[in-house]
């Protein structure tokens, strides 16, 4: 790569103030000709509103600028500027880098995360995670955050990406466990682990409102571990039917390894045909003696049990039964 390529790939990254970084130049090369009472060409540079008055700028677009074009000539062509020597490289990439940056006169862009896919102030997410962004509320972006005003990018975007429920497969093991796989989820940037955490329901909706607890919880993949994989073979011995993972996606401008996660749920569910207690695909006098035991012992209740839908086993179910049976 040419010396004055790099530069110029260099310096465009670099937001240049008019008064502070391109009028010197001028005033150094160009005013004794371009100037007063000297006008070559009508061209004056002794200030901003000059310039912009001669029309050989278009902001945006060193390539189309007539001014670009003058000082970037060889020397021995005709109509370079200045004609007593070229601009240094250094110069010409400051110029070529304000004008595509707009050709203001003051450094007027605006600093922050130009990422559409990180967070932002408009995003309904945790304030115990993200505290900053109670100060976005009143209409100022903060620097993390996605702001779509910003034209020079400062590094920092934040992200709360984590798999969809389609992207977190989990699979029973026949040796008692799961296996999780989240391979089709390609964070937005590179992060620095993923956290996996198991919770087990061992009773169920224990206290009947309408809940899981999920109280039976194991950090399987605990922070600090670095790991980056995709996939978890979690095995374990349980029996329980309902299980709920925990997947931590820790990026590096997030102040807290937790503030990005996303719940993943595997509950079973008991398949039964309602009144075929002996699960014998039929239904007759037998399953109405099975149901008789169930309401005298007090039993646990299956869904084959409770005709009614209501919870609980009692006579009005077994009357129900009969009538199913007799239906038929």
């Amino acid at each position: 790569m040419k010396k004055t390529v790099f530069i110029s790939f260099v310096i465009n990254f670099i937001i240049a103030d008019y008064s502070s970084d391109i009028q010197p130049i001028f005033d150094s090369n160009c005013t004794s000709c371009h100037g007063y009472p000297n006008q070559y060409g009508d061209l004056v540079l002794f200030s901003y509103d000059d310039l912009m008055n001669s029309g050989t700028v278009v902001p945006g677009d060193a390539s189309s600028s007539s001014l670009y074009d003058r000082i970037t000539r060889e020397e021995s062509e005709n109509g370079d500027m200045p004609p007593t020597g070229s601009l240094s490289d250094e110069e010409i990439a400051l110029i070529e880098a304000w004008i595509n940056n707009g050709a203001n006169e003051t450094d007027t862009a605006v600093s922050g995360c130009t990422d559409p896919n990180a967070i932002t102030c408009d995003d309904e997410i945790d304030p115990v995670y993200f505290p900053e962004c109670a100060t976005c509320s009143d209409g100022i972006v903060c620097d993390n955050y996605y702001n779509p005003e910003a034209t020079q990018d400062n590094g920092s975007c934040m992200y709360n990406d984590v798999p969809t429920t389609e992207q977190f497969e989990i699979t029973l093991l026949s040796d008692g466990g799961c296996n999780v796989d989240w391979s089709d989820f390609t964070p937005p940037v590179d992060i620095l682990q993923y956290v996996l955490q198991r919770c087990l329901d061992p009773d169920g909706d224990s206290d009947g409102d309408g809940e899981l607890e999920y109280e039976n919880c194991t950090m399987i993949s605990p922070p600090g571990a670095n790991f980056l994989g995709t996939s978890y073979e979690d095995v374990f011995e349980s029996e329980d039917s309902y299980f709920k993972y925990t997947l931590y996606v820790h990026y590096p401008n997030n102040n807290y390894w937790g503030s990005a996660f996303g719940l993943y749920y595997y509950e079973t569910t008991e398949e039964c045909t309602v009144g075929d207690l002996n699960a014998d695909s039929q239904l007759n006098v037998q399953d109405i003696v099975a149901l008789v035991s169930i309401v005298l012992s007090g039993s646990e209740v299956t869904c084959a049990a409770d005709i009614n839908s209501d919870g609980i086993a009692n006579v009005i179910d077994i009357v129900s039964l009969v009538g199913l049976i007799l239906s038929k």
